[in-house]
C-alpha cells in the first residue's frame, strides 16, 4: 500500500470531420454532460443510511446474543472478559450448509452476537472473531475499544484490534458495527469533537517512543471473508485503519475516519489491502479532513465497488504534516469494478498497475487496470490530476516486458513475469473542478493496454488552477488540459465539456492527444462532440511534432528575454506571450529587435550601410550578397543571397572581438524567393593566427519557405585562442540562380535572442510559447512569476 500519494508508430487517426471541425474552432453539438454536484453534508458520526444499534433489551431476549460485561473504567485490561464473551457466542452458532461446489449456500449459517455496553474497553491484544460471531457496540459514539500497547506492543505488531481467528468456514458471515476503535497513537486522545487539526500533526505515535514499537504496530480492523464493517469510527492509529486482504465478499458501509479530539495517525491507508480480494464493497463512508494517508488503496483485487463515499481534505492539515496531499483513492492492479458517486475534496482517483512495487510474491506478475467504470464522481481541488489512468510494466533481466496473460494465470518462469493487459475502462459523467494539473489523463505503455478506453460526458472546470502549465507523467509530458490521452487504439473521447471561466485562465487546451517526449501515441482515436470554452490556446492539441519550449526566460524591468525554440518538425513561425493566461503579444517572426545585438540595433545591420551590404562577405564564388528592395521581416530591407552554382551558399558578417570560453549565439530569419531549402545559422571563430573555425546548427527542421520567415539559431563556446567571431549563415542544396532573403540577423553574447517589452513594469505570471508553421502547433509553456 502507498503512504499518502506519490507525485505508437502511426499518426493519430480520428473521425475526420469532427477533428477538422474542432481544430478549426467550430462548435460541435455536445452530448449530455455531468450535472453540477450537490454539496455533501458536514462530517458527523450519525448514520447516513438509517442504521441503528442493537438495544440491550433485544440482546437479552435473544438466545443467540451475549451481553458482554461492562468495561472496567477504561483503565484495566478487558481482553479476557471480551474473549470469554466471544467464545460463549461462538458456541451458539451453526455453520452454513454449503453445496459440493464449496460456495453455493443451501442453508445460511446461524450467527451469534456479542453486544458491548457503553464506555471504553481497554485491550492489550487483538480480539479474534470466529466465523459467524458478530461484535456490536451500543453506538458509534457510545462504545470504544481502545488499544493498549504498553504491556506488550508486539501483540499488535503487524496486527489489529479486531481480526479473524484464522478459521475459515464456507458461507460464514460476521458483522462489526456501532462502535469506535481507537489505536492510542496520541495517548488518551480521540474523543469526538470539532477539531480541525490532528494532535501534533505528522509526528510519530507516542507509544513508539515510550515502548520502542516499530511503525507497523496497531491497526484497526482486519476483515475476513464476508465480513460487514458498519457504523464504526476509526481514529488514532499507527497502522492500517481497515485491512481487506485476500478476502471475498467484504462490505464496508457507513463508517467514519478521522483524527479528532487531539488524535493523529500515521500515513498508512485508511482502507487498504488487496491480496486478490474479490467482490469488496466500499460504500457511504465519510472521511474527515483530519485523516492521514490515502482514503482507499487496493493492490491486486477484482470486482471492487466504491460508491457514495465522501473524502474531505484540508490544505492546512497537509501543510501541518509537510505533505502535498492525502486522502486519494488508488486502484492498483484492480480487475473489474466501479467507482461511482464519490465526492473528493482535495484528493483524486488513480487507476494503475502494481509495477511500482518490489517485483516479488504477488507483485512479480503485473496487473493493469481493466474493466473499471469511473462515473458520477465529483473531484475538487486535487493537488495533481483529477482522474488518472496509468498503464505501466517493468522489464525483466533480459530487457523484455512481461508475457500477456489473464487474471487466473500466473508466471511459472524464473526469468519472465506475466502481465495482465489493461483497458476497457470507462470514465464518464464526472465533475472535476480546479485540479492543479489536467482533469483526466490516460497514459503509459502501449504494450500494457490492449482494449480501448472511453471518456465521455465529463465536465472539467478550471484545470491547472494554482498549478503549473505542464508536467511529466513519467511516460511523457502533458500541458494543462481538460483531458489528455497518450496511449491506446480506438479510444473514444466524446461529449465532454471543458470550461475555464477564471479572469486569469489556466487551462491551455480542451483535449491533448499524445504526450511530448513519449515513445507512443494513440491511434484510430474517435474524437467528437467535445466543447472547450475559455481555454488559453485551443480546443485540441496534438503533439506529434510540437516544437521545444523556449528556454532561459528572464525578466528585467519591463522586458522579457528568452532563447530560440528548437523546431522538431515544421520550422518555428513565431512566439506568443501571455500574462496570467491572457495574450499580450504575438511575434510572427520573433522580436522586432534582438537583445544586445553585437551587429547593431537594426534588424539586419543594413540600414546604416552605405552600399546596403557593407560588412557582409560570401564564401568562395558560390554566391553573391545584395540588398533586397523588398520589405524584410521587420519592415526593412533584407540581405539577398543568390546562388552562383549548385550547393551550399553562405554569408558572414563583419568580425566582432570575442573572448575565448564565452558563449556566443547567432540567429537569422530566412525566406525563399523560389524553392525552400534547409537553412542554418552558425558561427565562425578566428584565432590570432587567422585560423577560422566554422560551426553550424544541424537542425534539419529549419527550412525557409516562400510565404513566411523561418528562424535558425546556433550557440557555441568560443574555443581557446579566439580573437573574433562572425555570424555564419548557410542555405543548403541551393540551385544556381535562386535567391533567399535573410533578415533579423543577430550575434549576441550568451543565448537569448528574443525579447518583448511591456508598456509598464512587469508583474504577474508571464507565459511564452513558440508556434510552428502549418498547423500552428504550440510548444510547451515556459513561464516566469514576477511579484
Amino acid at each position: 500500500m502507498r503512504l499518502n500519494s506519490r507525485s505508437i508508430a502511426r499518426d493519430v487517426t480520428t473521425t475526420a470531420a469532427c477533428l477538422t471541425a474542432v481544430l478549426a474552432g467550430t462548435a460541435l453539438p455536445a452530448t449530455a454532460t455531468a450535472a453540477a454536484p450537490s454539496e455533501p453534508a458536514a462530517y458527523a458520526l450519525a448514520s447516513t443510511r438509517g442504521f441503528t444499534p442493537l438495544a440491550a433489551g433485544d440482546c437479552t431476549a435473544d438466545a443467540a446474543c451475549v451481553l458482554a460485561p461492562a468495561p472496567r473504567g477504561g483503565v484495566l485490561d478487558d481482553h479476557a472478559a471480551l474473549t470469554q464473551a466471544i467464545t460463549t457466542a461462538a458456541g451458539r452458532t451453526v455453520p452454513a450448509v454449503v453445496a459440493a461446489d464449496g460456495t453455493t449456500v443451501i442453508t445460511p449459517a446461524t450467527t451469534a452476537t456479542v453486544l458491548l455496553t457503553g464506555g471504553t474497553y481497554r485491550v492489550t491484544r487483538g480480539l479474534k472473531l470466529p466465523p459467524n460471531v458478530n461484535l456490536r457496540g451500543a453506538g458509534i459514539g457510545a462504545t470504544t475499544i481502545l488499544m493498549d500497547p504498553t504491556l506488550n506492543w508486539r501483540n499488535f505488531a503487524y496486527s489489529y484490534l479486531i481480526l479473524p481467528n484464522g478459521v475459515t468456514e464456507a458461507g460464514s458471515t460476521n458483522l462489526v458495527s456501532d462502535l469506535t476503535v481507537n489505536g492510542n497513537c496520541r495517548t488518551g486522545a480521540g474523543a469526538f469533537d470539532d477539531a480541525v487539526l490532528p494532535g501534533r500533526p505528522g509526528q510519530p505515535c507516542d507509544f513508539r517512543e515510550t515502548v520502542g514499537a516499530h511503525a507497523n504496530t496497531g491497526g484497526g480492523i482486519s476483515a475476513g471473508d464476508r465480513w460487514t464493517v458498519r457504523q464504526v469510527r476509526f481514529t488514532n492509529f499507527e497502522y492500517f485503519k481497515l485491512w481487506v486482504n485476500g478476502t471475498t465478499g467484504v462490505q464496508v458501509v457507513d463508517n467514519r475516519f478521522d483524527n479528532r479530539g487531539g488524535a493523529e495517525s500515521d500515513g498508512e491507508d485508511n482502507i487498504g489491502g488487496g491480496g486478490r480480494n474479490t467482490g469488496t464493497l466500499i460504500e457511504d463512508n465519510r472521511y474527515d479532513a483530519t485523516i492521514n494517508g490515502n482514503a482507499f488503496d487496493f493492490t491486486n483485487a477484482k470486482d471492487t465497488t466504491i460508491r457514495g463515499n465522501v473524502v474531505v481534505t484540508s490544505p492546512a492539515v497537509a501543510a501541518a504534516r509537510g505533505v502535498p496531499e492525502y486522502g486519494n483513492m488508488y486502484l492498483e492492479a484492480v480487475y473489474g469494478g466501479t467507482v461511482t458517486g464519490n465526492h473528493l475534496q482535495g484528493a483524486h482517483i488513480v487507476l494503475k498497475s502494481n509495477s511500482d512495487y518490489s517485483h516479488t510474491g504477488p507483485n512479480r506478475d503485473v496487473t493493469q487496470p481493466r474493466g473499471i467504470l469511473v462515473a458520477g464522481n465529483t473531484v475538487r481541488d486535487s493537488y495533481t490530476v483529477g482522474i488518472a489512468v496509468a498503464y505501466d510494466d517493468y522489464l525483466d533481466a533480459d530487457g523484455t516486458a512481461g508475457t500477456p496473460g489473464g487474471w487466473d494465470d500466473s508466471s511459472t518462469s524464473t526469468t519472465d513475469h506475466l502481465v495482465r493487459p489493461g483497458g476497457a475502462n470507462v470514465i464518464r459523467d464526472n465533475v472535476i473542478e480546479r485540479p492543479r494539473q489536467s482533469g483526466i489523463l490516460v497514459y503509459g505503455s502501449t504494450a500494457a493496454k490492449t482494449s480501448a478506453d472511453t471518456i465521455t460526458g465529463n465536465l472539467v472546470v478550471n484545470a491547472g488552477a494554482g498549478g503549473s502549465a505542464s508536467y511529466n507523467t513519467g511516460a511523457g509530458y502533458f500541458d494543462t488540459s481538460g483531458i489528455g490521452l497518450s496511449v491506446g487504439s480506438n479510444d473514444v473521447i466524446a461529449g465532454n465539456t471543458v470550461v475555464d471561466d477564471q479572469a486569469e485562465p489556466t487551462t491551455w487546451y480542451g483535449v491533448q492527444i499524445g504526450a511530448r517526449k513519449a515513445t507512443s501515441r494513440p491511434v484510430y482515436l474517435s474524437l467528437s462532440g467535445n466543447t472547450a470554452t475559455g481555454v488559453i490556446a485551443g480546443p485540441v492539441r496534438t503533439v506529434t511534432l510540437a516544437p521545444e519550449a523556449p528556454t532561459g526566460l528572464v525578466a528585467s524591468g519591463s522586458t522579457l528575454t528568452w532563447q530560440e525554440s528548437y523546431a522538431t518538425g515544421n520550422p518555428i513561425a513565431g512566439y506568443r506571450v501571455y500574462r496570467n493566461g491572457l495574450p499580450v503579444a504575438n511575434l510572427p517572426v520573433g522580436s522586432a529587435a534582438i537583445p544586445d545585438n553585437l551587429l547593431g540595433a537594426d534588424a539586419a545591420g543594413l540600414e546604416n550601410a552605405t552600399a546596403g551590404t557593407a560588412g557582409w562577405t560570401v564564401s568562395g564564388s558560390s554566391s553573391k550578397v545584395t540588398r533586397s528592395t523588398a520589405g524584410g521581416a521587420n519592415g526593412s530591407a533584407s540581405l539577398q543571397l543568390t546562388a552562383l552554382r549548385d550547393g551550399q551558399i553562405s554569408t558572414s558578417s563583419s568580425p566582432v572581438a570575442a573572448t575565448a570560453g564565452t558563449t556566443y549565439t547567432s540567429v537569422a530569419s530566412f525566406q525563399a524567393l523560389g524553392a525552400g531549402r534547409q537553412v542554418r545559422a552558425g558561427l565562425a571563430f578566428t584565432d590570432a593566427a587567422g585560423k577560422v573555425s566554422r560551426l553550424g546548427s544541424a537542425n534539419v527542421a529549419t527550412v525557409d519557405s516562400t510565404t513566411g520567415w523561418m528562424t535558425s539559431s546556433y550557440s557555441a563556446v568560443a574555443p581557446a585562442g579566439t580573437v573574433s567571431v562572425q555570424t555564419f549563415l548557410m542555405v543548403e542544396r541551393a540551385v544556381i540562380g535562386e535567391s533567399h532573403l535573410i533578415d533579423r540577423i543577430g550575434l549576441v553574447t550568451g543565448a537569448s535572442t528574443e525579447q518583448w517589452t511591456a508598456s509598464a513594469a512587469l508583474s504577474g505570471t508571464y507565459q511564452v510559447v513558440a508556434y510552428r508553421t502549418g498547423d500552428g502547433e504550440l510548444s510547451a509553456v515556459t513561464e516566469i512569476r514576477i511579484p
